[in-house]
């Protein structure tokens, strides 16, 4: 098989490939919007949110979960250890990255 007939065979799977794959991703974005499932938020963020809220909401994007969960972590280590004043302040942390956690809430109260 030549050089050329392998990288065009090589690109049609490729573009096949992707074809697939948007079509599972429309299904899936579909699911995912499902009321019934819950997976998404009701209402957006608006323009009246909060700008910290806006900057990381648009920056970090879906790494703001693995952050909060650190976060969460350090959180509950310092409860642990009796240093609620930093506890407090990583709650107030965690609530900007993730406002619809209701438990950060209710710690940071």
């Amino acid at each position: 098989m030549s050089s050329r007939v392998y990288k065009g065979s090589l690109l049609g799977c490729a573009v096949i490939l992707l074809v697939v794959v948007s079509q599972i991703q429309q299904a899936l974005n579909r699911e995912r919007a499902a009321p019934e499932l819950g997976l998404t938020r009701g209402v957006g963020l608006g323009s009246n949110a909060p700008p910290v809220l806006a900057f990381t909401t648009v920056a970090l994007g879906g790494f703001r979960g693995l952050i909060a969960n650190a976060l969460w972590i350090r959180a509950n280590e310092l409860q642990q250890d009796g240093k609620y004043f930093e506890m407090v302040q990583l709650a107030d942390c965690i609530t900007n990255l993730e406002p619809t956690l209701a438990h950060v809430w209710t710690v940071q109260d």
